[in-house]
């Protein structure tokens, strides 16, 4: 006879393939890097290379793709790549999706605020008098509580409603930057010039400064500012154990969504750089970079729309604020998943993994990120501890790509190799799919410590970030040493939760 040391969550099996596509396609990430895209294109946008590295980017993350679909595939449970990961080692797996949840905390605080500052910006690109009024520190912190708040108590009221709220505001937030994209494309280039006037013959002037690095290390350095997109293809297994006809689904969440999400991510960048013209955006990068642009981001997508004024461009501008909202509404869910998984293997409190018998919602775990998020957020933007958390915030992709996701494909390689998959797939293949997407992280992650005043917007050397960076894996280590002695003292060994896959 087994016994089950983790009980079942109470979580429902209710998201179905289609659903799970466009929540995946919604936090993914790809609706705002056109932003972060666009905005190296100063350094490293010559000539094709701008274009040749939209495909690179994606083509050399198809490994990664795959390991995750694989994962998905035959760990459907609640935080299936934690399962899978602590698994293989119990402290070293815990240690890198407790960074990881950490991580998604920061990235959720700052996505909300930045839902905020978009709507500010758009109206400032519009000379809309309320703008000033939105973008007031005081007002913007209200804003973001009020957003955060009221995305998370849905969420806490119905589990439900939380994930079908997640798959509305993703198909609207997918429709309008796709429709962005064609609109751009069909309009006259001479319309464009006209619209945005002076702006436009700036920055076209300020491109003539730059000297932009082309060759295959211009092509990476052009390729490495969409590292955090490609890598966050494991949304599906976050909420593994709430999906249905998991093998469909499995195909659909992972690999429909990096097709899709690819192709888009593609037309909507080469939209806007055929558009508006590349040495716009070169200049426009360059203002950015050396903050000489007038009050607003002309290498923002939906700044660029305002400037536009014709009426579509305009609900276009303000539709850009659902391409960060999007994000938000996946990760809120996605955090209290973790929450509930580390409770549920006794590694947090027992409290955390209170899941309602009749909103089948793990409330506290909700609530600890929201009072989480929204402290997170008073510091960002009213405390003078701001500068401090934005470093924190910027360093927290440097985080998660070395500290969870490099970390753990090193655990996978080394258990891997020495025979120990717990996957369904040979060992050979997974062996070759770890150290191909080993080495593609391990080549961003030398561009980001190296430059990463370009790709971080902070600066120190390579030692220095990645010791700042591993502090949340660290302490990791220690709540799972702490979590192991107390389980102990309770006769309730840790280790023995770890050598079990839970049910659901």
């Amino acid at each position: 006879m087994r016994i089950f040391v983790r009980e079942s969550t109470g979580l429902v099996r209710e998201v179905g393939p289609f659903r799970l596509l466009l929540m995946s396609m919604g936090y993914n990430g790809f609706l705002i890097i056109p932003f972060v895209y666009l905005a190296g294109l100063y350094l490293y946008g010559a000539g094709s290379i701008v274009y040749a590295a939209l495909f690179i980017s994606w083509l050399v993350f198809i490994p990664g793709a795959l390991i995750w679909y694989y994962i998905t595939r035959q760990y459907p449970r609640t935080a299936g790549d934690y399962v899978y990961f602590s698994r293989l080692n119990p402290p070293i797996g815990f240690a890198a999706w407790f960074n990881f949840t950490i991580g998604e905390m920061l990235y959720d605080a700052v996505l909300v605020y930045f839902a905020i500052a978009q709507l500010g910006t758009v109206m400032q690109a519009l000379n809309n008098p309320l703008a000033s009024v939105v973008l007031n520190p005081r007002n913007e912190f209200i804003l973001a509580v009020v957003l955060i708040t009221v995305l998370i108590l849905i969420n806490i009221v119905s589990a439900r409603a939380g994930l079908t709220m997640f798959a509305v505001v993703s198909l609207a937030a997918l429709a309008t930057f796709i429709a962005s994209a064609i609109y751009v494309l069909a309009l006259p280039h001479g319309i464009i010039e006209t619209s945005l006037g002076t702006e436009y013959l700036r920055a076209v002037n300020e491109a003539g400064r730059v000297s932009v690095t082309g060759g295959l290390y211009g092509l990476f350095g052009m390729v490495a500012f969409t590292t955090a997109v490609w890598a966050y293809v494991n949304y599906p297994v976050t909420i593994g154990g709430e999906i249905r006809r998991d093998r469909l689904t499995a195909i659909l969440g992972v690999l429909g969504m990096f097709v899709l999400g690819g192709l888009f991510f593609a037309i909507f960048v080469i939209a806007f750089l055929r558009g508006f013209g590349l040495r716009f955006f070169i200049g426009a990068s360059y203002m950015n970079a050396n903050g000489i642009d007038n009050g607003y981001m002309l290498v923002n997508p939906g700044a660029d729309l305002a400037l536009i004024h014709t009426p579509i461009a305009i609900a276009l501008a303000y539709s850009s604020v659902l391409w960060y909202i999007a994000p938000v509404t996946g990760v809120i869910i996605q955090v209290s998943r973790y929450l509930l998984a580390f409770s549920m293997d006794r590694a947090l409190p027992r409290a955390i993994s209170y899941v309602s018998l009749r909103t089948h919602s793990p409330v506290a775990a909700h609530l600890v990120d929201l009072v989480i998020t929204i402290v997170l957020v008073y510091v960002l933007i009213l405390t003078p501890l701001s500068s401090t958390l934005l470093y924190a915030i910027d360093l927290d992709a440097l985080v998660l790509l070395v500290f969870t996701f490099i970390a753990s494909m090193l655990l996978a390689l080394v258990m891997h190799v020495r025979g120990v998959t717990k996957l369904e797939v040979s060992r050979k293949i997974l062996v070759t799919l770890d150290l191909i997407y080993l080495v593609v992280l391990l080549i961003f992650a030398y561009y980001w410590l190296t430059q990463p005043q370009y790709y971080l917007s902070i600066t120190g050397n390579p030692l220095q970030l990645l010791a700042e960076s591993s502090i949340i894996f660290v302490v990791g280590l220690v709540v799972f040493a702490i979590a192991s002695y107390i389980r102990s003292k309770e006769g309730i060994p840790l280790a023995l939760t770890y050598t079990e896959i839970p049910p659901e």
